[in-house]
Order: structure tokens, then sequence, then C-alpha cells
């Protein structure tokens, strides 16, 4: 059914405050940009502003889309993809922050915080769990069908690794008593880093099972197990670590299969 210039019309008037507030997201955000051109001391502090920002900028979009679902009953591709590209743009922010490194140490963690050492654990649990629906809303409106569905799973794969690389793991070790400040926030942090860490792992698996068959994404989830098992030996877990360990010696066997089948695949097209 054609949709009417009056139905557009409204649809429009009703979105004009959406898009009111992206283009104040975004004055915030180039007014960060200059403030750490001109004092690049507080640039971390800046860079987890405009994450926030970014995160409503997707947000907007995702209401646009919502809207246009309600009330054109089609859906707005061409905002779903904005927010798509916005949310690159705070996975950036945070890899320039915390790193992009799955398999360094966790102590190394510590080296990187420093610089955002006057954000507490709470802050950090809430900006994460704040990353995580908006991904998972994103997602959702983009629908099971969409071409970026298998991109999605590179995005998750990403912030399991900002999930882990911003967490604290000397403090989390050293502070385990529940008397503790931020006990409860360091212990859902963990349980949210270890979530992301071994979803993102079989998401990457499920990508290659039905859809690439490319090594390169079941190497990404040996990867993400393997800092996962870091973590558990960390804190003592043997069982999960031990289960964990079969899991990544049941895939690097898989690849092994792999590399010998194509190579075994090139021998014969030489013989042809």
């Amino acid at each position: 059914m054609a949709i009417t210039k009056a139905e557009k019309a409204a649809y429009n008037d009703y979105i004009a405050e959406f898009k009111r507030d992206i283009d104040e997201s975004l004055k915030k955000i180039k007014d960060a940009e200059q403030k750490i051109k001109k004092m690049p001391r507080i640039a971390p502090y800046k860079k987890l502003e405009m994450v926030l920002e970014y995160l409503k900028i997707i947000m907007l979009y995702v209401s646009m889309n919502d809207a246009s679902v309600e009330m054109l009953q089609i859906k707005k591709e061409s905002s779903l993809n904005e927010g798509r590209k916005n949310f690159y743009k705070i996975l950036q922010l945070m890899e320039e922050l915390v790193g992009t490194d799955v398999d360094r140490t966790l102590s190394e963690n510590d080296d990187y915080l420093i610089q955002i050492e006057k954000v507490n654990p709470l802050q950090i649990l809430r900006l994460l769990e704040r990353i995580n629906h908006v991904y998972s809303t994103l997602m959702d409106r983009m629908g099971e069908g969409s071409k970026w569905k298998w991109s999605f799973v590179d995005i998750k794969g990403r912030i399991a690794v900002v999930t882990k690389n911003i967490i604290s793991f000397s403090d989390t070790q050293r502070l385990r008593d529940p008397r503790s400040e931020y006990y409860v926030e360091r212990r859902e942090l963990m349980s949210l880093c270890k979530a992301s860490l071994k979803d993102a792992a079989q998401q990457f698996r499920s990508k290659y099972e039905q859809s690439t068959k490319a090594t390169s994404d079941l190497l990404n989830s040996i990867e993400l197990l393997s800092a996962l098992r870091k973590i558990h030996v960390l804190f003592g877990e043997t069982e999960d670590a031990k289960k964990i360990k079969n899991t990544i010696d049941a895939l690097r066997q898989r690849v092994e299969e792999d590399e010998k089948q194509k190579e075994k695949d090139a021998g014969k097209g030489k013989k042809k």
C-alpha cells in the first residue's frame, strides 16, 4: 500500500525532534574533539563522553525506524544503517582507550586503565551494559534477514575484547572481600565479561558453520576462548578452565583439518 503525502508529512514532523537531538549530540561530540586538541590530558574522559553521545544517536536512529514501522508500516533501513555506522565509531573510541589486544596478559589492562582511573567500576559496568543494550537493540531491529547479519558477529567480538580490556583484573582479584567498595559491581563486570567472551566465541563458530567456512572465524573463536580461559585460571576456576581448553583443542583440530583439506584441494587443482 502506497504511503500518502499526508502520512509522510506526519512522519517527518514526528521525527523532527529526533533529528534535532542528533544534531545536538553531534555538536557535543565536535566540542569534545576540539577540547581534546587543546587539552590532550583530558582526552580519555572526553572520548568516554563521545561514546555516550554516539549511544544516544544510535537509539535516536532506532526510534526513527520504530516510528516508521508504526506510522508507515515500513522499516527505515537508512536510519538503522546510520545507527550501525555510528556503532563503529563507539568501538573505535573504546579501542583507542583500552586497546584491541585479545591475547595480552590480564595484568596489562592496568597500564591502559590508569588514564581513566577516575572512572569507577560502577560507571564502567553501566557503560558496558549500555553498549550491549544498544548493540542488541540495533541487531534486533536490523532483523535476522539483514545483509549485515554476519558483520554483527565481528562487532560482538570487538565488544567482548573491549569488555575484557576495560576491567582491572588485579583489583578484582585483590579486593575479594564483600565489604570492599564496588565488590558487587566487580563481580557483575566479571560475569558480563565471561558471558561476552563466550557468546562472541560461539557466534564466530556459527558464522563459520553457517556462512563463511573461513578459518579466520575459528581462529577468532579460539582467541576469545583463550582469553576466557585465562580469567578462569586466574580465579582458580579449574573445572571451567578445563572445559574451555577441551573446546579450544577441538577447534584447533578443526583448523588443522581445514588447512589440510585446502592443501589437498590446491594439489588437485594443480594436477588439472
